[in-house]
């Protein structure tokens, strides 16, 4: 029995729909409904059911498609253990990550990777945290990197390192002269967030709280979706920012963006690495180890 077979099963499965797995296993809607059909009469069973809505499983299709899973989990395992003889894999490597880590960490580290394991095909998916946090449980994704800890039960959380927000602005603004600030300086001018659902933003939110700071006190001038775009409109405005240390090193140098510092407020947080409960995948787990190794 071919292995593609089972693979063009899983895909069936996961998009209810012959023509959206045909395009994602890069072959024609006939072909995908050809093995579907050599499967399903090799077993004695129908494994799908067609509707005119689509397709869904049937309990057989269901029952069987685990064991799908298994298989091909299996059957990669295997190919890496041989991998490991020669030092030499191959395979897929999906990665998400939220936005501070997958745009000022990651990149140099995962070219590392790349330039030691040729085989491995990789993937990064750049979203906030709640996006990469349901893209794994979706089974999108191998593994995450993430801001902040939402504590979701199917998930497994690890700290791989940290990281400091901190208090930003352009090099024109009113507080650009000042040694230090207290909260109060940085209360008079407006305001500019990342996000809802930003680990960022949840972070920023719980600081803002333990020292007494409430959204009403907050002049609020734009939720912005990434921290490009919160660098960019602080340079063109008088608003105040709060965004990653790792995210500004080009700016300071250049003399665009300066960093405040807040009379007791610092801001410190973790990057963690997360995946579904249960054993990861070897190239993940391959790459894991690597970023431990790597990542300051």
């Amino acid at each position: 029995m071919s292995d593609f077979r089972l693979k063009v099963l899983l895909e069936v499965k996961k998009h209810l729909n012959f023509s959206k797995a045909s395009e994602a296993l890069f072959i024609t809607q006939p072909a995908v409904s050809k093995h579907i059909k050599t499967l399903e009469d090799e077993l004695g069973v129908q494994l799908f059911e067609r509707t005119k809505q689509g397709v869904k499983l049937t309990l057989e299709g269901e029952k069987y498609s685990a064991f799908a899973e298994e298989i091909l989990n299996l059957y990669e395992e295997g190919k890496f253990v041989m991998n490991q003889v020669n030092n030499k894999y191959e395979g897929t490597l999906k990665i998400g990550a939220s936005t501070t880590i997958a745009q000022y960490i990651l990149p140099k580290i995962l070219a590392q990777f790349a330039s030691q394991h040729k085989g491995i095909e990789i993937t990064l998916f750049n979203n906030n945290t709640e996006e990469i946090e349901n893209l794994l449980i979706q089974k999108k994704i191998d593994v995450g990197f993430i801001e902040g800890v939402s504590g979701k039960p199917q998930l497994k959380y690890a700290e791989i390192g940290k990281d400091e927000l901190v208090c930003t602005v352009s090099t024109n603004h009113h507080l650009a002269e000042k040694n230090s600030c207290t909260i109060e300086d940085i209360l008079q001018f407006p305001w500019v967030f990342r996000e809802q659902g930003s680990g960022s933003l949840d972070i920023l939110n719980i600081y803002l709280k333990q020292s007494g700071v409430s959204k009403k006190d907050i002049h609020t001038e734009a939720y912005l979706g990434s921290t490009e775009s919160i660098k960019s409109y602080l340079k063109v405005s008088d608003c105040i920012g709060f965004v990653s240390v790792y995210s500004i090193t080009d700016e300071i140098i250049a003399g665009k963006l300066k960093i405040l510092d807040i009379d007791n407020l610092e801001m410190l947080r973790s990057f963690y690495s997360v995946e579904l409960h249960g054993s990861l995948k070897n190239i993940p787990n391959l790459f894991l180890k690597f970023l431990s190794n790597n990542i300051k």
